[in-house]
């Protein structure tokens, strides 16, 4: 954990923190607090982001999620109001991107093999409809954890929040203009800007490779990682919505993205291209 104050400006003094978790870097940038109300919310924040990293990882045997993939093909398994409320918000953004969001989407797997994670409201329980089924939340995790830290900032009234660099929330404006300047590194010159958006009470998520080039997202419909090149950013007031939307308009084909953008009212996304010559081109999905 790292943790920085500044007064170089003494009228707007800054605090930065900076935490290794949920398998990226998380960051926070707090303007005009003063150090012991910095260092508490940021103490809150990071114990946020360490309980959700126990919980929702399904590589730590001893998680919520793990015992869920353990057992839940088998047996109905309970589960507390906040897992309960994460995997029927999971089911609606499958079903309101058409699929192309899936955290059962592993690899190998395919949509025509069927399963769903059934949901039962009055006893607070979730089971599997095959065997061989897990859940993974690493594609929604991030989004959801961020919404929880904005909502935490907010009463701020100014401050940035991200996770992992892909995935932003700016709260009010930036302390010396009108918003909140994110940029999108192109992905062959990261000294390069590939796009620059504008943050203000909004949030930004960023999806496509990673930054060595690997695919890693999951395309549920035929169970392969996505080779593509190019990233899809999405715009708009939720951080979980734009995790959401930028995973699946990534993953969904090109003739489907603007239905699918259709469905989350005030959100806007874009393709961009970072050409080996140094050039980008964005297109408005």
């Amino acid at each position: 954990m790292e943790f920085i104050y500044s007064t170089k400006n003494p009228e707007v003094p800054v605090a930065y923190a900076r935490l290794d978790a949920l398998h990226t870097r998380c960051e926070i940038l707090l303007p005009r607090c003063t150090e012991p109300e910095a260092r508490a919310q940021v103490e809150s924040a990071w114990e946020l982001v360490r309980a959700a990293g126990r919980r929702y990882n399904r590589f730590d045997p001893d998680s919520e999620l793990s015992r869920i993939n353990r057992d839940a093909a088998s047996n109905e398994v309970g589960i507390d109001e906040e897992m309960f409320l994460i995997l029927e918000l999971c089911s609606t953004f499958r079903t309101a991107t058409q699929g192309w969001f899936d955290i059962s989407a592993h690899p190998g797997s395919r949509s025509d093999l069927g399963g769903e994670w059934v949901l039962d409201a009055t006893r607070r329980t979730v089971r599997f409809s095959r065997p061989g089924m897990s859940l993974d939340l690493g594609g929604f995790a991030k989004g959801f954890v961020l919404e929880q830290l904005s909502r935490q900032f907010q009463p701020l009234g100014c401050a940035l929040l991200s996770l992992g660099g892909s995935s932003t929330c700016g709260i009010g404006a930036h302390p010396l203009g009108e918003s909140w300047g994110i940029t999108v590194p192109h992905r062959y010159y990261p000294d390069k800007t590939a796009r620059t958006f504008q943050l203000r009470d909004g949030s930004l998520s960023v999806s496509g490779k990673d930054a060595s080039g690997r695919g890693h997202i999951i395309d549920p419909h035929s169970g392969n990682t996505v080779e593509k090149e190019g990233l899809v950013a999405v715009q708009g007031r939720s951080p979980m919505i734009t995790e959401v939307l930028s995973t699946a308009l990534w993953v969904a084909p090109e003739t489907q993205r603007q239905s699918i953008l259709s469905s989350f009212e005030g959100y806007e996304a874009w393709d961009i291209l970072c050409l080996p010559d140094g050039r980008t081109r964005t297109l408005k999905i």
